[in-house]
């Protein structure tokens, strides 16, 4: 399974936009599998901006951009990860670290 992400850029090639600070997950299934990322933000160019797809999945959002915490949440879902990073998120909380 490919798993893409995505952010926003500027419509000539320039360096994205201050304001975009999310890294999304694309949205694969449904009934417009590749237009929506997995919380609805579109993945289509726009006046100012073209969508930057980086087709596989990084392991971590490149610099000075952060997850979009209802992509990771959809997709731990569909992976079936969500009790794993349950049990994760309770273990750093009893242990004090994050």
């Amino acid at each position: 399974m490919s798993i893409r992400a995505i952010h926003s850029g500027y419509y000539d090639g320039r360096p994205r936009a201050g304001q975009v600070r999310r890294l999304h997950v694309i949205r694969e299934d449904g009934p417009k599998p590749g237009e929506n990322a997995m919380c609805g933000q579109g993945v289509w160019p726009t006046t100012n901006a073209t969508p930057v797809v980086l087709d596989s999945m990084p392991p971590r959002p490149p610099d000075g951009l952060e997850w979009c915490p209802h992509c990771l949440g959809r997709l731990a879902e569909r992976l079936g990860a969500l009790p794993w990073l349950g049990e994760q998120l309770a273990r750093w909380v009893r242990e004090g670290t994050p």
